[in-house]
């Protein structure tokens, strides 16, 4: 009977240590995750207080006056100078030779022609302003109507210029490749009908492309630091460009 009655406790003993280190183990992981959650609220906390603020959407004003460094302009003025000499006196010296000589009068050669005064007119027209721009920093004659016409007629005449001169040695690639693949083909003195066509398209569909940037530019007058300035640029209110 004793040894009965020592079963029966032993029994009701073994839950109540089994429950017992179930709540000290329960306690502990509660303790370990308190433990855990300070210390990321902790890093949170600290990240949040150094981090960067958000730069506002505000007009901030340059603290230095923009300029252009003395020596970048002197050496794109020399540059440009030395382009406008040895351009003016290379095409100008063709078109003289192929003028001429009626020996030179051919099909290639007033396509070659045609490449030259493209080039030519080029470096007369936009070279010397485009040096003045630089140098001066203003645009030539201001806002005046003398100065909104060379501000379409700059850009127009630049474009076309790069019109003239593509088409032109497209057309000379192609008069080329006629020469290689048929001798028969090859033309003596005289410019045939068809390469004087050819460069008759090529100057119209060139100064046809080109007008699109004489009716986007404009001269548009701004204020910088309580100056007025003016400058040619593609005007963003004109309703060719919207």
């Amino acid at each position: 009977m004793e040894a009965l009655c020592l079963r029966v406790s032993l029994l009701l003993l073994l839950p109540g240590f089994a429950l017992s280190d179930s709540s000290d183990r329960y306690a502990a992981n509660r303790s370990d995750l308190g433990n855990y959650l300070s210390t990321f609220s902790g890093m949170e906390s600290s990240i949040l207080t150094t981090r960067q603020p958000l730069v506002s959407n505000q007009t901030v004003k340059c603290s230095q006056q923009t300029k252009i460094a003395e020596t970048f302009k002197y050496i794109n003025t020399v540059v440009s100078c030395a382009i406008f000499i040895v351009g003016m006196v290379g095409n100008a010296t063709l078109l003289r030779i192929i003028y001429q000589n009626k020996c030179m009068r051919n099909g290639p050669n007033a396509l070659i022609a045609s490449l030259a005064l493209g080039d030519l007119i080029y470096i007369v027209i936009d070279i010397p302003i485009m040096v003045y721009k630089l140098l001066a920093q203003k645009w030539p004659f201001g806002d005046s109507e003398f100065g909104q016409f060379l501000c379409k007629f700059l850009p127009f005449i630049q474009k076309a210029s790069v019109g003239i001169t593509v088409l032109n040695l497209c057309a000379l690639s192609v008069d080329r490749y006629r020469a290689v693949a048929s001798w028969s083909r090859v033309q003596g003195i005289g410019i045939p009908m068809i390469t004087a066509i050819e460069i008759f398209s090529i100057w119209l569909l060139s100064f046809i492309l080109a007008i699109p940037e004489a009716i986007g530019f404009a001269v548009v007058p701004f204020r910088y630091k309580d100056e007025g300035y003016v400058t040619c640029m593609l005007n963003p209110t004109n309703n060719f460009m919207l």
